[in-house]
């Protein structure tokens, strides 16, 4: 163990000795961002003049972004479909002239499922973004170097399109071109534990692994997902503090023969630390900031709705700093990490333009490069990368927070679309999570789950469906008065932070909200149904407004009254 330690903080000085360099280039960019901007627009187009979208679109006659936004129009998945399905198909030089080695499957739910290309050079784009994060996270909090990080991914190959490339996961794809020794010394969890299928097995496996490892850092991006794994915790701590102490595993359903090989090592009988751990569970503090002592940082999603889970955060942390991760996708790499909480749009990964939100719907919207932007306005992101998207239209809103030294500081704000206006209400997916937000600290966090639907019958209206954390026996006892009230609560809340739902409310136009409780466990049991569907778990985004009408259908099934 001890020589572990000395390799691993002699891998955590070379990360910092080789992204200082990758710093000091993103510093001396920051100032200048347009002119590193268009030359990065410029390596885009000379890399793929010679591939099918290329010649259609004369890449080769491109000669700045005057040229480029004329002969490019901005594009939707929809409009790229059949250049990528033509990838997926085998054929050669499509989008791109470098072939794509796999295809990223996007996190959407119960929808149609999207196919991003991937190539060396669009990796390559990511891993700028995330060596300086890393860089700036370690400088921020120098006692990760004293353990090794937990993550949650999905698998980078969960099938192969009809030519044999695969598809699956982006972050299991950087994961697995990881150096040997960042995998052996710095994220040691076994790759085969995360290509476990059943739900429930994965979380046991990957919780009996990190009992035996000195935790430093969480990292994973969707906090639910986190909130998910540490409610498993809970549920299995008897078996777990067995299973550490025996040197044995005891998922709930058999584990592959590469997966049993793969953990071994993790395996050994460890009595006294099991001791440790049962007189934390008798003292009711079997929670990660006291299991893992040297537990430093908490990275994953904290704005937008993704701030709702947050709120359970505290127990199981107490006071480790819950950090921020960078906005992207699997179509792009949007920001690096100052590590003090700070996005900065990552210049150096993409070529990035912005179309105001108030502009989104005119015929000719203002498109602006980085240094045109302002702080405190919304702006919709376009995307142009190595990987074959154009100009790309992310439908992500992001909001301008400042500036480093002359490049924008940006916040991810709510999918372009998800605003109800039944009346001109606008009702955003960001004020329906701050009001319950809101509404938590008002009847101390009651609620574990929520999703609103606009409703029409008898009047216009909004119907808040809730999962609340107090399950002993609320099903059969369902306290009406006590649900009548959070309905006025939150309806207070949205009318303080949208004043056209105030005043379309005093006006009589929106009716008052009503409550729906949902049977205990509803959110977990539709994570199941959509990581059944192959949809990637740590990646699931539940919208809170008005989601698809597969998953509205689907908490329709499971109002209790």
């Amino acid at each position: 163990m001890k020589a572990n330690s000395i390799v691993r903080k002699g891998v955590y000085k070379a990360f910092l000795f080789l992204g200082g360099g990758e710093v000091k280039a993103l510093e001396k960019d920051s100032k200048n961002p347009r002119a590193a901007q268009l030359r990065k627009l410029k390596e885009i187009i000379a890399r793929n003049a010679g591939s099918i979208y290329g010649k259609e679109h004369g890449f080769d006659r491109i000669e700045g972004l005057e040229d480029f936004r004329a002969a490019v129009k901005i594009n939707d998945y929809e409009a790229l479909r059949p250049y990528i399905d033509r990838m997926m198909e085998g054929e050669k030089g499509v989008l791109t002239c470098e072939e794509p080695f796999m295809f990223a499957t996007t996190s959407g739910t119960m929808g149609k499922q999207k196919f991003i290309p991937v190539t060396p050079s669009y990796i390559k784009e990511f891993r700028h973004a995330s060596v300086a994060s890393g860089y700036y996270s370690l400088k921020s909090f120098p006692g990760i170097a004293d353990g090794v990080i937990l993550s949650v991914f999905s698998p980078a190959k969960e099938g192969a399109s009809t030519a044999g490339i695969p598809y699956g996961a982006i972050s299991g794809a950087l994961y697995e071109r990881e150096p040997w020794l960042v995998k052996k010394f710095i994220s040691p969890i076994p790759y085969p534990v995360y290509q476990i299928r059943d739900y429930e097995s994965k979380y046991y496996t990957l919780l009996r692994v990190a009992l035996n490892l000195p935790i430093a850092c969480f990292y994973t991006l969707n906090p639910s997902t986190i909130v998910v794994l540490l409610k498993r915790l809970e549920r299995y701590a008897p078996q777990l503090i067995k299973d550490v102490a025996e040197g044995t595993i005891t998922a709930p359903q058999p584990l592959t023969t590469d997966c049993l090989q793969a953990i071994e090592p993790f395996l050994k009988p460890d009595p006294q630390k099991a001791k440790t751990l049962a007189l934390l569970l008798e003292k009711n503090e079997f929670v990660p900031h006291k299991i893992w002592p040297n537990l430093q940082a908490v990275n994953c999603w904290t704005k937008a709705a993704a701030a709702f889970y947050l709120a359970d955060f505290e127990r199981y942390f107490g006071s480790i700093p819950v950090r921020d991760i960078t906005y992207g996708a699997s179509e792009g790499r949007g920001t690096v990490s100052l590590g003090d909480g700070r996005q900065l749009l990552s210049i150096r990964s993409h070529f990035f333009e912005f179309i105001p939100e108030a502009e989104i719907e005119n015929p000719n919207p203002r498109i602006l490069l980085a240094d045109e932007v302002e702080i405190g306005k919304n702006y919709y992101i376009l995307f142009s990368t190595s990987a074959g998207l154009y100009r790309y239209h992310i439908n992500d809103v992001i909001k301008v927070t400042g500036f480093y030294n002359r490049t924008p500081l940006i916040e991810f704000q709510y999918k372009g679309g998800n605003v109800s206006s039944f009346t001109g209400e606008k009702l955003t997916e960001l004020q329906v999570v701050e009001a319950m937000s809101q509404l938590c600290q008002t009847v101390k966090n009651d609620c574990r789950f929520f999703t609103v639907l606009p409703e029409f019958r008898p009047n216009p209206h909004y119907r808040l469906l809730v999962e609340l954390n107090d399950a002993a026996e609320y099903e059969q006892n369902v306290d009406q008065e006590k649900l009548l009230r959070l309905a006025e609560i939150y309806d207070s809340k949205l009318s303080s932070l949208n004043v056209e739902y105030a005043s379309k409310r005093q006006s009589g136009r929106l009716d008052p909200v009503v409550v729906g409780l949902l049977r205990h466990g509803a959110y977990e049991r539709l994570r199941k149904k959509l990581v059944a569907q192959g949809v990637a778990d740590a990646q699931i985004k539940l919208s809170h407004l008005n989601p698809k009408a597969e998953t509205r259908d689907f908490f329709l099934q499971e109002i209790i009254n």
